[in-house]
C-alpha cells in the first residue's frame, strides 16, 4: 500500500500521540476507582491528581488525591480530601510514622510535645506494609483524619493538628516532595 504524504503524515501524527499517551496510560494503571469513603463522604469527589514518589531513583510509592476542589483554589488545611499510597516495597509501620514526624517537623507542623504524642499514635495506627499494600487517609477539614490499609478501617483520630500535620507531608508547599505535590494536586500533568 502506499501512502500519499497526507496519509503519511496522518498516520505520523497518530502514532505519536499514541505513543505520547503510552507512558500515561501505564502510570495510571496503578491507580483505582473512588473508593466508597470517598463517595460516601466527599460530594462530587473527583481525582485531582496522581504521582510517584521516587527516593536515589527507587520507587517507594503511588498516591493519588482525591477531592472536590479545584487544583487551582485547593487548600489541604480546608478541603476534604482522600490520599491514597500503594506502596513499591516492604516498610515496617514504625519505620512509617517515624519518616511521618519527620516530614511534619520538616514542614514546621506542631510543636515538640506534639509531634512525640503525635509518634506515640502514629506508631499504634500504622502497620507494616508489603509492596502492593495501600495506606490511605481521609481528611475531614476541622475534624480529623481516618486511616485505611487496603481498604479497610485502621483508626480515627479526631485531632484536627495531627490531620493537618499528617495531610502537609505531601500537599503543604514546605512538602520535601514539591513534584510530586504538583502532580497530587493536578498541578503539572
Amino acid at each position: 500500500m502506499k501512502l500519499f504524504p497526507v496519509q503519511f503524515i496522518q498516520r505520523a501524527l497518530l502514532c505519536l500521540v499514541l505513543l505520547g499517551t503510552a507512558p500515561f496510560a501505564l502510570a495510571n494503571s496503578n491507580l483505582n476507582a473512588p473508593p466508597k469513603q470517598v463517595t460516601q463522604t466527599i460530594e462530587n469527589a473527583k481525582l485531582m491528581g496522581y504521582g510517584t514518589l521516587r527516593w536515589f531513583g527507587l520507587r517507594v510509592y503511588d498516591g493519588q488525591l482525591w477531592s472536590n476542589a479545584d487544583p487551582e483554589g485547593f487548600n489541604y488545611k480546608r478541603d476534604p480530601s482522600w490520599l491514597e499510597l500503594k506502596y513499591a516495597r516492604d516498610f515496617e509501620g514504625s519505620d512509617i510514622a517515624e519518616r511521618s514526624i519527620d516530614e511534619m517537623e520538616e514542614i514546621g507542623a506542631g510543636t515538640e510535645v506534639q509531634r512525640q504524642g503525635w509518634l506515640v499514635k502514629l506508631n499504634e495506627i500504622f502497620p507494616d506494609v508489603k509492596k502492593g499494600h495501600t495506606l490511605s487517609a481521609l481528611f475531614t477539614p476541622g475534624t480529623g483524619v481516618q486511616f485505611f490499609r487496603n481498604g479497610l478501617p485502621l483508626a480515627k483520630v479526631d485531632d484536627p493538628e495531627l490531620a493537618e500535620a499528617f495531610m502537609g507531608i505531601w500537599l503543604d508547599p514546605k512538602t520535601s516532595a514539591p513534584e510530586m505535590r504538583r502532580e497530587l494536586i493536578g498541578l503539572k500533568r
